[in-house]
């Protein structure tokens, strides 16, 4: 399939959120009030597209190229030594999905606080309020799971993700910061890599690598793993 969202896009200069002294030319397509079905969804993971809500880009600046789409090949995953230490220290985590509807009427109060303590500890950014937090994550042109973590029987972090026909997006993750203990960012990714597997998906997609930022170092430590390169649409498997 081709790259359906390119014909569609524009090119706006924006200031780069991961590097900014760099002015960079995303990328960028807004899809109202549009469903894209399961195939569309594999083809714009693809082709390294993200989104927010309705809104669609590529990071696929000519000037600069650091920011590499990731994806894991679930069926090769094989996790590293840490990475079933945590699975270990996990054992009575309960892991859960949910349709994006039905986790909203159980858990929605208690997911926007989480993901409010989250933003003041990680990055000392204001509140959202219970509007901005539905239109950001559960308004959506693309089928949205939730993925759960309970410890005690308590919610403890949650994550939003894209459904395609053979393939899992991660969006976003936050987690209580009481429960850093537990690694529960990892513990997550790992769970998900596994319903994508059991669930006879393919590809299990983390968003942007960039090398030179610390806190984009964890997307490579799940092996092995391919980067997109942007100029054959050619995936090249690393680590």
């Amino acid at each position: 399939m081709g790259d359906f969202l390119k014909e569609l896009s524009f090119v706006a200069a924006r200031r780069c959120p991961y590097f900014p002294d760099i002015i960079a030319p995303v990328e960028e397509v807004l899809l109202w009030n549009v469903c894209l079905s399961p195939e569309q969804i594999d083809e714009y993971l693809a082709w390294g597209w993200r989104h927010n809500s309705w809104y669609f880009y590529r990071n696929s600046c000519s000037n600069c190229r650091r920011c590499l789409p990731i994806r894991v090949c679930v069926n090769a995953f094989n996790p590293s030594k840490s990475q079933l230490r945590i699975l270990k220290k996990n054992v009575s985590t309960e892991f859960h999905v949910f349709e994006a509807k039905d986790f909203a009427l159980r858990h929605i109060r208690k997911s926007l606080d989480i993901y409010n303590k989250f933003l003041h500890v990680r990055y000392n950014r204001e509140p959202s309020d219970l509007d901005e937090y539905i239109d950001g994550f559960f308004v959506s042109p693309v089928p949205t799971l939730v993925s759960a973590l309970f410890i005690n029987g308590k919610l403890a972090g949650n994550g939003f993700l894209d459904l395609g026909k053979t393939s899992l997006s991660t969006i976003y993750f936050s987690f209580d910061p009481q429960f850093h203990f537990f690694s529960p960012g990892t513990f997550s990714i790992i769970k998900e890599i596994e319903w994508a597997r059991d669930n006879g998906l393919k590809y299990y997609y983390l968003g942007y690598y960039i090398r030179e930022l610390s806190s984009m170092k964890y997307k490579g430590l799940f092996r092995p793993f391919q980067l997109l390169d942007y100029d054959t649409g050619h995936w090249h498997e690393r680590g």
